[in-house]
This record gives structure tokens, C-alpha cells and sequence, in this order.
């Protein structure tokens, strides 16, 4: 029987992990050896999470998948925490430590900024969310391109479950009007930052 080094074994995983998550579902079901290099923080760190992502229902309470998410995050995979901060603002409330997972992957992704700054604004945080609404305003093109990455995020939140409990209320700075009371004076083809984080803090709002 050939003998293959642990560290080599766990680099084989690690990439296969890094193709898709579900790639290591064969090695957890093959015994405690390749389970424990499964788990091991050079798999999880690595692994790909793409589909969590873009179908946050795998991250819900209820999933399959929930346990195996929760070990990234332990090892601090940034779309793991990503995922986990919005299931926790959305279904919990304002809460410190969710927004500080949130804001370490804020940077690396255009729709966590977007969530970031929304986020922000439902907690309350109204100088803080406007300064990050502007940071996500400078990395977009066009109102079409703000919308679709907005939408992708509004999906996002719907697809975890809010709970539909007003966790924000008390909290949100938004009540009846943007800052801007939508008085404009320029091009209806212009975006106008106050409107747009306006509309999409109160549908989140209104979501949980």
C-alpha cells in the first residue's frame, strides 16, 4: 500500500475543495481519516463557497449544509462569515460582532460592501453606512450595474429567512424620508446615493 504524507493528502484535499464544496462530500463518508482533513483549517479556508453565496437558503438554520458552514466560519472563511453575519443581522438584530464579521469581507466583494452600508443604516448607523454607500457608489458605472448588485444582495437576505420580526425598529435611521426628500435637480438618469440606500433600507426593514 502506497503511503501518502499527511500534509500532501491535505493539500490534494484542499484543492479538490477548492473546485467546489461538494467535492468533499465523498472524503467526509469515507471515515475519520480524510473527515479530519476535511475539517482541517487549510481545507475550510480554501474551500469553495460560491453556491452559498449565490443561494443563501444553504446557510438557513434548517440546512444540511448549516454544520459545515458554521466550521468555515470557525476557521474564518470570508464568504462563511459573510453569509452567517447576514442571517445573524436579519434574524437577530443589531448586534456588533455581526457587523464586524460583515465589514471583514466588505472590500473584498462589491455585494458585501452594498450589504455592509445597508446594514449600517438599519443599525442606526447613519455616518458610518453613508460613508460606505459612497465607497460602493465609486466602484459602479451605472445606476443599471447599483441595481443588479443591490438586487443580488435583497435576494440574498430573502433567501436566508428573515424573520419578520422588526428586528430593526428603534434602530434605523430611515423613517419617513431620505435626507434628500427627493428633491433633485438634476437628470432622472443620475443616481441619487440618499434615494437608492433609502429604498433598499426600508425593503430590509420591512423584511425583518
Amino acid at each position: 500500500m502506497i503511503y501518502i504524507p499527511v500534509p500532501l493528502m491535505t493539500d490534494i484535499v484542499r484543492r479538490i475543495g477548492s473546485e467546489g464544496f461538494r467535492n468533499l462530500g465523498p472524503f467526509i463518508a469515507a471515515g475519520p481519516f480524510f473527515k479530519q482533513i476535511v475539517f482541517s483549517r487549510e481545507v475550510l479556508i480554501d474551500v469553495d463557497l460560491d453556491e452559498f453565496m449565490f443561494n443563501t437558503r444553504l446557510g438557513r438554520e434548517q440546512s444540511i449544509y448549516r454544520s459545515f458552514l458554521l466550521r468555515c466560519v470557525g476557521e474564518g472563511h470570508e464568504i462563511a462569515r459573510y453569509i452567517e453575519s447576514l442571517r445573524r443581522l436579519t434574524q437577530d438584530g443589531p448586534s456588533v460582532e455581526a457587523l464586524e464579521m460583515l465589514e471583514e469581507f466588505a472590500y473584498s466583494s462589491i455585494y458585501a460592501i452594498f450589504a455592509f452600508a445597508v446594514m449600517l443604516l438599519c443599525c442606526g448607523s447613519y455616518d458610518q453606512g453613508m460613508v460606505i454607500t459612497q465607497t460602493f457608489f465609486s466602484k459602479v458605472e451605472t445606476l443599471e450595474e447599483a441595481l443588479n448588485i443591490a438586487g443580488v444582495v435583497e435576494s440574498q437576505v430573502r433567501n436566508i429567512g428573515p424573520g419578520g420580526r422588526n428586528v430593526f425598529s428603534g434602530f434605523i435611521h430611515f423613517k419617513e424620508y431620505p435626507i434628500c426628500y427627493f428633491a433633485h435637480n438634476y437628470p432622472s438618469t443620475c443616481i441619487c446615493q440618499n434615494c437608492f440606500v433609502f429604498n433598499y433600507a426600508t425593503t430590509f426593514h420591512e423584511m425583518c
